[in-house]
């Protein structure tokens, strides 16, 4: 369900205008990208340089897609706005180049198109102090993260006048055309996400300064048993760029009361920061920072780069905090502030606390939101942490948690039902007390009320283990309208084979019969499936790897997420892809007319290196490639209902065979080995059955696997997680 927005400007072509541009011509939109007019012969040089440089970040999903956008200049091409169905503002934080281009932008759109602006620090009400009551009504906020296509956190900031349908357009497009998760904001300043995670950054340096702990010592214990990424406070200001944080804590600063908290930890002012940015040494942008290398840090009291130190601490928060350490003193501090300024802070910049949750998870990669990780450590402990109870938490503890029953706790201290995003779909409350079909250790089959069928995996990674393949033998035998393969396991559509289970069959002591017998079901199964009386869709996301990737092809169609990592990487385990995705990828090449088929299926069936999804080309024309992971079940099953009219199961192929030397030669003897075994499926004279390529597929994997080698391959990848290039 695509939004009505087909054509966006996008005014300003820096880093996060043209990042914003990238993601909205990946999306499928049509892009006009407008920056000041540059001095020379070409006056849309900044607008140019901006796609290109985001080509080389690789900002859109393909590179093609930046022929999407066309860029233009503010003073000669502003007529363009008014071919746009909504624009977005996204040039220098200032307060008077923003109004200026407002009135630019008011002059030339079309009546009634959605504005935005993706300030990250200046309030709506400040934005819009000068602008017409029908500016205002279709205005709003829409603040990105950098880079767009990858930080999935967009927050929307809507004030009293802006018209309910812009927003509703706005979620829409940000949610399903985009993949964005929206966070509804208060118009207050730095937001959600800037306003909490500004104040732990700059808590977090500043009481390590206060407490004389390392800058490496705290990243490891403000770190993993937080559930915050490995940067940790130190390595985050070195990513962000310490030459812009005077710049955003400033304004944050400014715009926020005397008496607020965040005045405490003015952190870019303190000597420190001064020491490194008059050095040059800024992060990522230069050399060096508080860091160099993966190895060095920079040692205050010696004004020079050292080697780091390690430091290990308790893995988990409550331990830590509990262990009177030098690192459970500054985590606990650290936890502690941070947590009071959430509780003090909420009801002005959220209605429920899971927004702000939501926000750090998102916008700052942790784990669980300071809310969600409160409750993980124990209310009651947590409170003991502080002289004076903060009444939020106090709210909490009487409510059972800030998450209890189902519910969310309020800003204002009650529980209320958490927010419902529209078209997100839990498999888990989907299957609830439906009618399971067939069962055992690997899955189950769900039947829904309009029959629809659900094949929910139970084992870890969704791993097609024998009981899983077992199970789909049983596909023709289930009375259903059509069957989605789906998970709430959003890292994993399926994670491929079961390698344990590969690794005790294979070698040269391994027992042939049991080798057989389990390539044998994965093929019989997926086969099964295949030509089940009904249509089989599968909601893919995460990854599909091998034999996950080999279950992908063999459904009717598909809505997959465009970054799902998909790739055979079998290889590694000394094997090649052996559940008839030979057959199939063959079949769909062929299908598609693709130049030298059997060569390209080769060489793809034995690159062991995943790609996203939206990179592959031998998808169907019913196959939907989306940007939402969120939304990927809703449309499987809309697709399964589509296809189940009318269905008729694929016939069983019968493929032509290649006389042309199919060979790998890049590896190894072992490589060589694994790559001889795969061409015997293709080689030969006239055409081949699905059955008899079946019968090749389990001699030649079988016979491979007896290899020594290859038996070390599997063994080395189900014990360490590592290939084994032997």
């Amino acid at each position: 369900m695509a939004s009505d927005i087909t054509t966006a400007a996008v005014l300003g072509a820096g880093s996060m205008g043209a990042g914003i541009a990238a993601l909205l011509a990946s999306g499928g939109i049509k892009v006009h990208l407008l920056d000041l007019p540059s001095d020379g012969e070409d006056r849309d040089e900044r607008a140019r340089k901006g796609i290109e440089t985001q080509v080389k970040r690789r900002g859109f999903t393909r590179p093609e897609y930046a022929d999407r956008i066309t860029p233009g200049n503010t003073e000669d091409h502003l007529d363009r706005l008014a071919e746009a169905d909504w624009i977005i503002e996204a040039v220098f934080e200032d307060i008077n180049v923003k109004r200026d281009t407002y009135d630019k932008v008011d002059a030339h759109r079309r009546p009634g198109t959605p504005v935005t602006s993706n300030t990250s620090t200046i309030p709506l009400e400040t934005l819009l102090a000068e602008a017409s009551e029908e500016f205002k009504a279709d205005f709003a906020i829409t603040h990105f993260f950098n880079p767009p296509r990858v930080m999935r956190l967009v927050e929307l900031v809507q004030g009293p006048d802006t018209r309910p349908e812009v927003g509703e357009k706005l979620r829409q497009v940000l949610e399903r055309d985009l993949g964005k998760v929206v966070v509804d904001c208060r118009d207050t300043p730095g937001f959600i996400a800037n306003r909490i995670g500004n104040f732990w950054m700059g808590a977090g340096a500043q009481i390590a300064f206060d407490q004389g702990v390392l800058p490496e010592q705290a990243d490891v214990a403000f770190g993993k048993p937080f559930g915050v990424p490995r940067t940790g406070v130190f390595g985050l200001f070195d990513y962000i760029g310490l030459q812009v944080a005077p710049h955003i804590w400033g304004s944050l600063l400014d715009a926020l009361p005397a008496d607020d908290a965040m005045h405490k930890f003015g952190v870019v002012d303190s000597p420190q920061f001064t020491e490194l940015l008059e050095k040059g040494f800024t992060g990522r942008t230069a050399e060096s920072g508080f860091y160099r290398g993966r190895d060095e840090v920079y040692d205050f009291e010696a004004h020079d780069y050292r080697e780091k130190k390690s430091f290990e601490v308790p893995k988990d928060a409550k331990e830590l905090m509990e262990s009177g350490t030098p690192e459970g003193n500054y985590a606990r501090e650290v936890f502690r502030e941070t947590l009071q300024y959430c509780c003090d802070t909420a009801e002005e910049i959220a209605s429920t606390v899971d927004q702000i949750d939501i926000a750090m998870e998102l916008g700052y990669g942790w784990k669980k939101g300071p809310f969600a990780l409160a409750d993980s450590i124990g209310l009651d402990y947590v409170a003991s942490l502080f002289d004076a109870v903060p009444a939020l938490l106090e709210s909490a503890r009487a409510a059972g948690g800030f998450y209890a029953d189902g519910k969310v706790l309020g800003t204002d201290g009650q529980l209320t039902e958490p927010a419902q995003r529209e078209g997100v779909v839990r498999v888990s409350e989907l299957v609830d007390g439906a009618e399971v079909v067939a069962s055992n250790a690997g899955a189950t089959v769900y039947k829904l009320s309009d029959g629809i069928g659900v094949f929910v995996y139970t084992t870890p990674m969704n791993s097609s283990t024998d009981d899983v393949t077992e199970l789909f033998t049983h596909a023709g035998e289930w009375d259903l309208k059509a069957l989605v393969i789906a998970n709430d396991e959003e890292r994993a559509f399926s994670a491929g084979a079961n390698l344990p289970r590969l690794a005790e069959i294979s070698g040269p002591n391994g027992d042939e019969e049991a080798r057989k017998a389990t390539i044998r079901q994965g093929v019989d199964g997926l086969h099964a499936l295949r030509r089940a009386p009904y249509p089989v869709i599968g909601a893919v996301r995460g990854v599909a790897l091998g034999g996950g990737l080999e279950l992908l092809l063999h459904t009717d169609a598909s809505v997959i997420h465009g970054e799902t990592r998909v790739g055979f990487p079998e290889r590694s385990v000394g094997l090649f892809p052996a559940w008839s995705g030979p057959v199939r990828l063959l079949e769909r090449l062929l299908e598609l007319g693709t130049p030298s088929a059997h060569k390209v299926a080769y060489d793809t069936l034995l690159n062991t290196k995943p790609v996203p999804a939206v990179n592959v080309d031998f998808w169907r024309d019913k196959d939907r490639v989306i940007m939402s992971p969120d939304h990927v079940v809703e449309q499987a099953l809309e697709l399964a209902r589509e296809l189940a009219s009318g269905y008729t199961a694929p016939a069983d192929a019968e493929l032509p065979l290649t006389t042309e030397t199919l060979e790998y030669t890049e590896g190894s003897e072992t490589d060589a080995a694994i790559g001889a075994a795969l061409a015997s499926v293709y080689n030969g004279e006239g055409t081949a059955t699905e059955a008899e390529l079946a019968d090749r597929q389990v001699d030649a994997a079988s016979g491979v696997l007896a290899r020594q080698e290859n038996g070390d391959r599997a063994a080395h990848m189900a014990t360490t997680r590592k290939p084994l290039n032997n």
